[in-house]
């Protein structure tokens, strides 16, 4: 796929944006990380027993959400898989879910302003089903680089390549080309190609709790915007 790099970082920007926009607006829901909501179940819970854990916000039901964001994230990931298999998979497959994320989006920006506070649940449950289709667009389509809704690969990896750069650590064999030589990899290639994707979410996570502030999930239409241009980008 053309593009690689940029496309991957527009979506690690624009997976950092939904998931702190969301958490923070609806009071811990995790739309993209959403085995996140276990451990923010888990406090929910043990603050109805007793423990100390100031979980929520002004959406009581988000115990709710929380539980019931798994399942439904595994449906999105089904129907994806679905989705980019009956258009062939590979580039079209991947075209054809950011294509269904972007409408989702869409659909959740316009409720927001057309309705207001009242489709918050129904919307953020929207939002799961998006990024279920974007984590799904990744691992059916390794070539979109490393994963950009989750982070924490990616940390291990710039830290890994960090230490190499440091010489605290041996360098791995240099991978192989077709003819069997090694092919050296730029030092400076490997850092940034590991950092990316982070510095790419960081940033979506500042813009995100901003946004929100300002426009609830009306916020989505930053994401709106980012897709378009993923779309315009994956050709």
């Amino acid at each position: 796929m053309k593009n690689t790099k940029l496309l991957n970082f527009i979506l690690s920007t624009l997976s950092g944006f939904v998931d702190t926009a969301v958490f923070v607006y609806m009071g811990g829901l995790f739309v993209a990380h959403v085995t996140g909501n276990f451990v923010l179940l888990g406090a929910t819970l043990g603050r109805g027993l007793g423990a100390h854990a100031d979980i929520g916000g002004e959406h009581a039901s988000t115990a709710v959400l929380q539980l019931s964001s798994f399942p439904l994230f595994v449906l999105a990931v089904i129907a994806a898989a679905v989705i980019a298999g009956r258009a062939g998979g590979g580039r079209p497959g991947t075209r054809r879910l950011l294509a269904a994320a972007t409408a989702l989006f869409l659909l959740v920006t316009i409720a927001a302003f057309a309705i207001g506070p009242r489709a918050d649940t129904a919307s953020a449950m929207v939002l799961v089903v998006a990024m279920g289709l974007l984590n799904a667009a990744h691992r059916l389509e390794p070539g979109m680089g490393p994963p950009f809704t989750v982070m924490t690969g990616n940390v291990t990896g710039f830290a890994v390549a960090l230490a190499h750069a440091l010489h605290l650590a041996p360098k791995p064999p240099a991978p192989k080309s077709q003819a069997g030589t090694a092919v050296p990899a730029s030092l400076a290639a490997t850092l940034w190609t590991a950092a990316a994707p982070v510095a790419g979410f960081l940033a979506g996570c500042l813009l995100g709790a901003l946004a929100q502030a300002h426009l609830g999930l009306g916020a989505m239409v930053v994401p709106v915007v980012l897709m378009t241009v993923a779309l315009l980008v994956a050709v």
